[in-house]
């Protein structure tokens, strides 16, 4: 199991989803708990996303939007990022 944080743009942004759609915030949970509770060797099947933003990975929350986050295996923290849509991930 790994230590994890929320940066302060994303928990901003949590904040506002737990007001406006209640339903991704749900399911914004249950994929950090999934995530947190991978071991070493089963982190690594989430995508990297490609240059320049390649130590982040990512999960999709919705067919629309995804989580990023990076992962530190020496110490065993990973650090969500934020949540976008998949438009502004790429770009």
């Amino acid at each position: 199991m790994f230590k994890y944080d929320l940066t302060d743009r994303l928990k901003k942004k949590l904040i506002k989803l737990g007001k406006r759609d209640k339903i991704l915030a749900e399911i914004f949970k249950k994929k950090l708990m999934e995530i947190v509770n991978q071991d070493k060797t089963a982190i690594n099947s989430y995508k990297n996303l490609k240059a320049p933003q390649n130590e982040f990975k990512r999960i999709h929350l919705t067919d629309n939007f995804i989580m990023l986050f990076s992962v530190n295996l020496k110490e065993e923290h990973i650090l969500f990022v934020d949540i976008m849509h998949w438009d502004h991930a790429y770009k």
